[in-house]
């Protein structure tokens, strides 16, 4: 049913690639040291690292089922819709798709150093003596892509026997079933025991977080868990002494106290943190019972916020020396991921009927929708969230505002794409992410659309350029856009902006300089009904700049900026040109600059008015280049000589003399 690496036992391949060990893995084992984590060398190292998440333990949040779901009661829904048969068919397909090499390559460029791989005992042992490939398999599939990526694998075990805590996220039936069931700790310390007898040696494999977020009942505590922790460890350590093993705290792994001391040597406390603040109150306990027991941290989990929040809780724990891995990277159709699944129409009939909004969907859509679900997963599918991205790992996020797209000016901006970058530093916005402290208990996005900042974005009626508008402006907020100007001259600026009140105002500056004084937006009796309004004009100096739009009044819903060069609508086109090697002997490159978009014929003439060669060119604002390899419309080579390039761009035409020796 899974089909990756056809090995049933990973094994060290430090012949195979000894370049990619030598940076991140060296000598050695990822390994403890007192409070730090060191990598192969010996060398501090900060794990920075996302979650394979939903992929092995699916949870019903994340493909957007109404009501959310356990992977039990996920795939009994399925099963219900389909079929048993189709069932087996759609989890083939899902588990193939869900990560890849490609997944696995494009985390590693990004520039993290892990993933965690959350796991679910039933595919290693479906009940206790009894051992299946399948989920083997896929370690050594994503053992196989990291070391070729240089990533370390964290093998997390996410869904254990009988269930780790009550709730769906650990596929439980409401009862935390691995703390008051012996059978079911000792499955579990034999599935340990079989993946360390398997895994001892492989350098990849950064350690074993034995137990995701455990939660035990009311009358257990970390007294039972660092029992079975220790009863795993002993297990492990009979196989395998090279690997980190992670410890958690009872109650969703934020409890420690009970677990001290340490029990082993190449140890660390795995915590979780969400939906609260980010000063450093919030893990000094943490912190403090690291130095009390000699042992490293790690943030195991965070995330499920804003780009704000999550950035600011990197900057929090790496300052205090702490790795983070972040949850999660593929979901569907959200914004608080980095790979986003898209959903289709059949699939969205499975969730209205999930849902109870609709009659359940004919065999041939619920085949269809489940299928269209799986195929979505694939990484050319996903939509990729370089906000999310850069939040996470760009260390600029919260001190530079970092373009979002490439804004050619003259040339229209769409609002939602303001620069990446923190609050204050890209946009201004009074709710910006969910700590459950004073205002932030929303979490930021009002919209819940497109981004993932305090911006508020929504869908629009309007779709040029985008598909989407910034609504719920507030006096005070600001957004912030890198712009490129190529040509030094007066603009006009027009806004296009939908309102059904009287008193919406914005102000535009050019860095810390006002250049268009504010001015009223129309009433247009409709949030979702555009108008174009003209601001003003301003001078804007040639090169890159940064735009600031800011609200003076509120009310209006945003759409697009408009900023149009006054010498192009005077009829200016073609303003710079270069050609490039003259005498030229193969090639020659024809450069010229725009200022608008627009068609430029391109003619070579030779030296008795005949034209030998010609292209007309769709130019873009900016700059453009043509290549002509002197040669004639029939693609024979042309004579050494000289010859005549001419460029018209509808409204004026430059000639310049070229010569051709062979």
């Amino acid at each position: 049913m899974f089909e990756f690496i056809n090995s049933k036992k990973s094994k060290p391949s430090l012949f195979i690639f000894p370049l990619l060990f030598n940076v991140l893995f060296g000598q050695g084992f990822l390994h403890t040291s007192n409070t730090n984590i060191l990598d192969g060398n010996g060398d501090k190292l900060i794990l920075k690292g996302v979650a394979l998440g939903g992929w092995l333990v699916p949870e019903g949040y994340m493909f957007q089922i109404p009501g959310s779901g356990s992977p039990t009661t996920i795939r009994k829904k399925i099963v219900n819709l389909v079929g048993e048969d189709s069932a087996n068919e759609f989890y083939q397909k899902f588990e193939q798709n869900y990560i890849q090499e490609e997944d696995i390559k494009a985390i590693a460029n990004w520039g993290f150093n892990s993933v965690r791989l959350p796991l679910h005992y039933k595919f290693f042992s479906p009940s206790i003596g009894e051992y299946v490939e399948k989920g083997f398999v896929i370690i050594d599939s994503v053992v196989t892509w990291s070391k070729r990526n240089n990533l370390y694998v964290i093998l997390d075990m996410h869904a254990a026997p009988g269930g780790q805590s009550p709730g769906e996220i650990a596929d439980a039936n409401g009862i935390a079933e691995l703390w008051t069931k012996k059978e079911n700790q000792d499955h579990l310390v034999e599935i340990w025991g079989e993946i360390a007898k398997r895994y001892s040696n492989e350098l990849t494999i950064g350690g074993y977080d034995l137990i995701n977020e455990p939660v035990l009942p009311n009358n257990m505590g970390n007294k039972e868990n660092r029992s079975l922790h220790v009863k795993m460890r002993n297990r492990i350590r009979q196989y395998d002494k090279n690997h980190i093993i992670f410890v958690n705290g009872n109650y969703y792994s934020t409890t420690f106290s009970g677990l001290s001391p340490a029990f082993d040597k190449n140890m660390v406390w795995s915590f979780h943190k969400y939906w609260n603040d980010v000063t450093i109150g919030t893990i000094q306990y943490l912190i403090n019972f690291g130095i009390q027991t000699n042992r490293p941290l790690w943030l195991g989990e965070f995330g499920e916020n804003s780009n704000e929040w999550w950035s600011r809780v990197i900057n929090l724990v790496e300052s205090r020396g702490i790795g983070w891995n972040w949850w999660t990277y593929k979901k569907y159709d959200t914004i608080t991921t980095i790979a986003s699944v898209p959903i289709t129409d059949n699939y969205k009939a499975i969730l209205d009927y999930w849902g109870g909004k609709s009659s359940k969907p004919s065999p041939q859509v619920s085949y269809n929708g489940l299928m269209e679900m799986a195929e979505g997963l694939l990484f050319k599918n996903c939509e990729i969230r370089r906000d999310v991205i850069a939040s996470l790992i760009d260390k600029r996020y919260l001190s530079e505002s970092i373009p979002f797209k490439n804004n050619i000016i003259p040339g229209m901006i769409a609002f939602a794409d303001y620069d990446i970058g923190g609050l204050g530093i890209s946009y201004m916005d009074y709710v910006y992410m969910r700590t459950g402290v004073g205002d932030q208990t929303s979490g930021g996005n009002t919209g819940w659309s497109y981004r993932n900042d305090g911006v508020d974005i929504e869908k629009s009626t309007d779709t040029t350029l985008i598909s989407y508008n910034v609504g719920w402006t507030e006096p005070g907020e600001f957004l912030n856009y890198t712009i490129e100007v190529i040509k030094e001259g007066k603009y006009i600026f027009t806004i296009r902006s939908a309102s059904e009140t009287n008193s919406s105002s914005v102000t535009i500056f050019l860095g810390q300089e006002k250049i268009i004084d504010a001015l009223d937006l129309p009433n247009t009796k409709g949030s979702q009904i555009w108008k174009d309004t003209i601001l003003g004009e301003a001078l804007l100096p040639k090169g890159k700049n940064l735009l600031s739009v800011r609200i003076n009044r509120s009310g209006a819903n945003l759409k697009l900026l408009n900023i149009q060069s006054k010498e192009a609508i005077g009829g200016l086109r073609i303003f710079e040109h270069k050609l490039y090697p003259n005498p030229m002997s193969d090639k020659i490159k024809i450069e010229f600059t725009s200022v608008v978009k627009t068609d430029v014929n391109i003619s070579i003439y030779n030296i008795n008015g005949q034209k030998v060669w010609g292209k007309t060119d769709k130019s873009f604002a900016g700059s453009n280049h043509i290549i002509w390899n002197g040669k004639n419309m029939n693609e024979s080579f042309l004579a050494s000589g000289i010859y005549f390039i001419s460029l018209d761009d509808g409204h004026k035409i430059i000639k310049e003399k070229v010569t051709l020796i062979r």
